[in-house]
């Protein structure tokens, strides 16, 4: 048989579009250097084929170029509202030191596909503002994780390695938070724009009176208001774009009704409670339409409404499955997973964090209060708690429904600290929830005081990490007074009482109790009690406590449970009596806003009548709540301000007065007191505290 011939390589390109000979035996011919061009022959050999990343990158680049030519032609017929000196995000981006990549990744105004032209029907695509659907694309994806059977693993390779890289510079985040700070000032800007020229969907609501209540949503409440990220929220209210639905935007108004005068808002002019009750039949209403499908906007009006329904109206099993659903949507969509920056915009990831961060904070609080077991769990969490849009830090803080005078000074909101040391507290809180109350727990004494302790050392490192500002306890001079500062110390006060409290009633096994180690945690429950009834004073000498935030009404609760407790050995001459005297009235001025102050109130008086402690109408009368000092009380009273002592002075933590007369205390009694029948146990609080 003959040997097979070899064949002789082809010639290159150019030679061949030139009717060139080819110098095929070489690597290179000899036309090419001589022109100075690739070999293509050469190349085609050993250039490697363009990854998925790659392709998506031309393809990203490619849809920008159509949009700005789509820009430049409706320029001519004058359609088009964003003024040119206005960057875009993508302009921006392409200044940026990663500009190529960051332009692929980051833009939200490229052109829509023609597949997507059925799903943005009804959209405002003239806006200057509208997201890009190809972009939103993430927020609907379903998550499954490495066991599942759809599990992609090619999406996972180590293509994206240098990519990652560059985004996880601190170049790259510096310029993501300049580039998100820049978005939230415009938006901001806009805002009265949008109001005024009738593009903001108030679902037919007056306009006025929705931005007024719009307004008391973002500087009320710190751990709902954040969820909702407001600069994308307002804008696609304008334009009908995705983070804005009339579900959330119904959820927000039945919240903050109840902090707004105007009968018009009311079923019953003379009844506040009755406030916004419409707003709760129209998101009943609209519901039905998106409890099926796992949206960014339900999850969020879910959990708003979830937060509002326990607290407002004390309606506990609703509330909670509201928020578990939530909780199961944000798995669905996989926000728990937050993807390396050069997959997805820095505002969109912006928007994942906060809702994110912003439900395990809900997740955690609801928790205590109700008594039961998170949800959401850190340890299934890839997100880190570093927010980048820092606008809020430094806004001009606005204390309507706050206080009963008008502000007089200027002080920074300082929203990205308190929301950051929120999230830190609440990653404690879930320790205490799951290691110290955890119904399958059976550990010794010496493994509950270690855990306590662990625990302990954690609130002491997150209270002196606390910015100064927002320590106004432990840094007068330097502090700002913000009522959520107010309530993040009380909080604080709270986690301390309840990591304490195994130590000195042994576990609900019934394990033995150390005297030492019993004494002291009763000593450290009590300063927290009192530094808690500082705050309430501190807190109604500045603000108005009728309308304080509700995470300010069970601090006082769980700060009464230990007086109380006092009281019953020490007697009415006590401190602690004061004390206690002072949260049942916190508590009744609380009834106004919210009925679980009333469950509140109503399990305080039957632990006080459990233990044998006799009140009379003259102590009702006698010790009433500070009010603000331009709206003195008629009457002379007994207040927060005396409470601790004939002697105006101020406690401070870790002082003597705080841990008066605890000596003599008997700990078997108190131990009791905590474990009692069925029907006082409640879920205002883990195992029945």
């Amino acid at each position: 048989m003959p040997a097979r011939r070899s064949r002789a390589p082809a010639a290159c390109l150019f030679c061949r579009s030139k009717k060139l000979k080819c110098d095929s035996q070489k690597p290179s011919c000899g036309n090419c250097v001589a022109k100075g061009v690739d070999c293509q022959r050469s190349t085609a050999r050993h250039k490697p084929r363009p990854t998925n990343q790659r392709i998506k990158q031309l393809e990203q680049e490619n849809a920008i170029l159509r949009q700005q030519c789509t820009n430049l032609r409706n320029t001519d017929v004058g359609i088009l509202e964003r003024p040119a000196l206005i960057p875009t995000e993508a302009s921006l981006a392409s200044l940026s030191p990663a500009r190529s990549r960051v332009a692929g990744s980051i833009s939200h105004h490229a052109e829509p596909s023609p597949s997507d032209h059925h799903s943005n029907r009804g959209r405002d695509t003239s806006h200057p503002e509208v997201p890009d659907s190809e972009n939103h694309r993430h927020s609907t994806s379903l998550y499954h994780g490495p066991t599942s059977t759809v599990y992609d693993d090619t999406a996972h390779s180590g293509a994206d390695d240098e990519d990652s890289e560059v985004f996880g510079s601190p170049v790259s985040e510096e310029w993501a938070r300049h580039l998100l700070f820049a978005q939230t000032a415009r938006q901001r800007q806009l805002e009265p724009l949008n109001l005024a020229a009738g593009k903001l969907d108030f679902d037919g609501l007056d306009p006025d009176l929705g931005m007024h209540l719009l307004s008391i949503y973002w500087s009320r409440q710190l751990y709902t208001a954040q969820i909702t990220y407001r600069p994308v929220f307002m804008r696609d209210m304008a334009c009908n774009g995705p983070y804005f639905s009339k579900l959330l935007l119904n959820a927000i108004l039945f919240t903050v009704s109840k902090h707004c005068p105007s009968p018009d808002l009311r079923s019953d002019p003379d009844d506040i409670t009755t406030a916004g009750w419409r707003f709760r039949q129209r998101f009943t209403e609209l519901l039905r339409e998106s409890f099926d499908r796992s949206e960014i906007t339900t999850l969020q009006a879910l959990i708003i409404m979830s937060n509002s329904l326990f607290s407002r109206c004390d309606e506990r099993s609703l509330s909670w499955l509201y928020a578990g659903n939530a909780f199961n949507m944000i798995i669905d969509l996989g926000l728990h997973v937050l993807p390396s920056p050069n997959k997805m915009s820095a505002e969109e990831l912006e928007v994942r964090k906060r809702v994110l961060w912003g439900a395990y904070t809900i997740d955690k609080i609801q928790c205590l209060l109700q008594g039961r077991p998170p949800l959401l769990r850190q340890i299934n969490f890839k997100a880190s708690l570093n927010f980048l849009d820092e606008y809020d830090e430094l806004d001009t803080f606005k204390d309507i429904t706050y206080s009963t005078t008008e502000q007089r000074s200027v002080i920074p909101s300082l929203n990205v600290s308190l929301l950051t040391k929120l999230c830190e507290l609440s990653i404690i809180s879930e320790r205490i929830l799951c290691e110290l109350y955890s119904e399958s727990q059976n550990m010794s004494q010496s493994q509950s005081q270690k855990i306590s302790a662990d625990i302990s050392s954690n609130l002491s490192k997150w209270r002196s990490s606390l910015p100064p500002q927002l320590d106004y306890i432990s840094y007068p001079r330097e502090s700002v007074l913000l009522p959520q500062a107010f309530c993040l110390l009380a909080l604080s006060n709270v986690l301390i009482i309840l990591s304490q409290r195994p130590l000195f009633t042994g576990s609900h096994h019934g394990s033995a109790r150390n005297p030492a180690t019993a004494y002291e945690a009763v000593n450290m429950c009590t300063a927290a009690a009192n530094q808690i009834v500082q705050i309430l004073r501190d807190y109604s000498q500045h603000f108005s406590i009728t309308s304080a935030p509700y995470m300010l009404s069970y601090a006082t609760y769980i700060s009464a449970t230990i007086h109380v407790r006092i009281v019953a050995q020490k007697g009415r001459g006590s401190n602690s009596f004061q004390c206690l005297l002072l949260c049942r009235n916190v508590l009744r001025e609380h009834l106004r806003l919210y009925a679980a102050a009333g469950k509140a109130m109503a399990n305080l008086d039957k632990l006080v009548s459990h233990l044998g402690i006799v009140m009379t109408e003259g102590d009702e009368v006698g010790t009433s709540v500070i009010h603000p000092a331009d709206d003195p009380p008629a009457q002379e009273t007994i207040s927060a301000s005396n409470i601790t002592n004939a002697s105006d002075q101020t406690i401070v933590i870790g002082s003597p007065q705080l841990n008066w007369g605890l000596s003599d205390l008997d700990l078997e009694a108190i131990a009791q007191s905590f474990r009692l029948d069925g029907e006082l146990q409640y879920l205002m609080h883990p195992i029945g505290i």
